[in-house]
């Protein structure tokens, strides 16, 4: 026969063992977590390809309205960002969606699943110039680029004129490739 005792310490050191090994990933999770995450509004004016950078003008230093871009977008941007002004963040723009710069539509589809430069040329071209939308960026630990690292920028679409733009893309695209064929 067992002892009691015995049979306690195996259950306190099983407890034990499940309960690290269920707080591992938290913590792990926790000490992964980038800095502070900030939001704007702004209207994207023109991408960089050579630097990997985006330019953006600022038009409100807090996201407002707009389902879930709370969440997205974090705190508002800090005091040292000023209305009107212009602002330079690094990009991402390819690699995986946990470490690229992802641009996404109001519903929270990425409109670039292929983690290339492509894909992300292509989805930079549905990013309205009429219109703000939401940034979602950190403090970018590389000192020697911009300031910010860009998250996250989030289309404020509603899912006609996100269709309407990918179709004008296409027929855009098909143009194109026709004109060169013909030559």
């Amino acid at each position: 026969m067992i002892p009691i005792k015995k049979i306690l310490d195996a259950r306190v050191a099983l407890i034990l063992l499940v309960s690290v090994a269920l707080l591992l990933p938290a913590a792990g999770a926790l000490a992964a977590k980038k800095g502070k995450r900030y939001g704007l509004e702004g209207r994207l004016l023109e991408f960089d390809q050579a630097r990997n950078v985006i330019v953006v003008k600022v038009v409100k230093t807090k996201v407002s309205g707009g389902a879930g871009t709370g969440r997205v977008a974090g705190k508002p941007a800090p005091k040292s960002i000023k209305r009107g002004s212009d602002i330079e963040f690094a990009v991402v723009p390819s690699g995986s969606v946990l470490k690229r710069t992802v641009i996404k539509n109001l519903n929270g589809g990425g409109l670039d699943t292929t983690g290339t430069m492509e894909g992300f040329l292509k989805a930079l071209q549905m990013v309205p110039r009429d219109k703000n939308v939401v940034f979602s960026f950190e403090k970018n630990q590389d000192k020697s680029g911009p300031e910010w690292d860009l998250r996250i920028i989030q289309l404020r679409m509603t899912e006609e004129e996100a269709e309407a733009r990918l179709q004008k893309m296409e027929e855009e695209a098909a143009e194109r490739d026709k004109a060169e064929g013909g030559k």
